[in-house]
């Protein structure tokens, strides 16, 4: 993981109850992450599956539905879209489909973005499509009423997403709100 100010790689945290702190061997920097866990992208991969297992989409927006509300397409059309979604398994949705639907994150609902982030993200981590960084990290209410459907289990997961993308060099330029963000999940989570 490279650091935030100069670029240079982390040395190895030391970790402490659970609590990550690097510090920059040439410029001093530090930060802490809470519940750092070294996950490898399989054991990520594991983890996002076992706690999204069995989530159907429900009432949920779904991620064709989604593209016909960001093209401004009336009710009806929405309707018709939706009949081409995945409802049951986020698994199945191939890559390439979430790759070409990604604005869809912007138009999910609270149940429509709990089907569809484990689908992104393990699409993220294996390199298939753009990652969900912003949709998990830029949390303002809107995002957050989008996030609410996630039971502990599923944040949890979310949150060791965050961590290991904190210790990919291709995420160093989200580091401050990855940091941030997993810094408010924590608090939330323990409150």
């Amino acid at each position: 993981m490279k650091c935030s100010s100069c670029s240079d790689e982390y040395p190895e945290p030391d970790i402490i109850d659970d609590v990550a702190y690097f510090v920059c061997s040439s410029c001093g920097h530090h930060h802490e992450v809470k519940n750092y866990q070294a996950h490898t992208k399989e054991q990520i991969i594991k983890i996002i599956e076992d706690a999204f297992s069995g989530v159907t989409l429900g009432d949920g927006i779904g991620l064709f539905e989604a593209q016909a509300i960001d093209d401004y397409e009336t009710e009806e059309v929405q309707r018709q879209r939706r009949k081409d979604d995945e409802k049951m398994n986020w698994n199945s949705i191939p890559y390439d489909v979430l790759h070409n639907c990604y604005s869809s994150l912007s138009f999910f609902n609270a149940d429509g973005m709990r089907f569809h982030l484990p689908a992104y993200i393990i699409g993220s981590i294996k390199g298939e499509v753009d990652d969900p960084i912003f949709h998990l990290t830029d949390i303002d209410s809107y995002a957050e009423s989008k996030l609410v459907s996630l039971n502990v289990k599923q944040k949890r997961a979310v949150m060791e997403y965050l961590t290991w993308c904190l210790t990919e060099n291709e995420y160093a330029y989200d580091y401050p709100n990855i940091i941030r963000a997993l810094a408010e999940y924590w608090e939330k989570q323990n409150n």
